[in-house]
């Protein structure tokens, strides 16, 4: 997808810049699903690490936990929102054991608000 988008770019535009610029900005957009992601949950809350960025939400700001078939969703609204997405935190169980990392996570929210995701 990215070969082709460079390619339409330089075909219409001439630009050899522009079509490096495509292929950057379309690799940037679709890095989350093929580049590895790491989480780690201790006492002090949960970390998602995906290079270049890492993200931490102390247990303090988490509120609900929705658990779904592969994955569980740590928010810090106390209700379903459509910020849930970008303020919580999105934990995929993808080979993980499943009920040992949603029974470490609800060990520290507790079973307040939980829903299903």
């Amino acid at each position: 997808m990215a070969s082709l988008s460079a390619w339409a770019v330089l075909e219409t535009l001439a630009a050899p810049g522009l079509a490096l610029l495509a292929v950057v900005l379309i690799a940037a957009a679709v890095a989350p699903f093929w580049l590895p992601t790491r989480y780690q949950i201790d006492d002090a809350g949960i970390e998602e690490r995906r290079w270049p960025r890492r993200r931490r939400r102390a247990w303090a700001e988490l509120r609900r936990v929705d658990v779904g078939p592969r994955a569980l969703l740590v928010s810090p609204f106390a209700r379903p929102s459509w910020l849930d997405r970008h303020r919580g935190v999105i934990v995929m169980f993808d080979g993980g054991d499943r009920a040992a990392i949603v029974a470490a996570v609800r060990a520290r929210i507790g079973d307040a608000g939980e829903g299903a995701a």
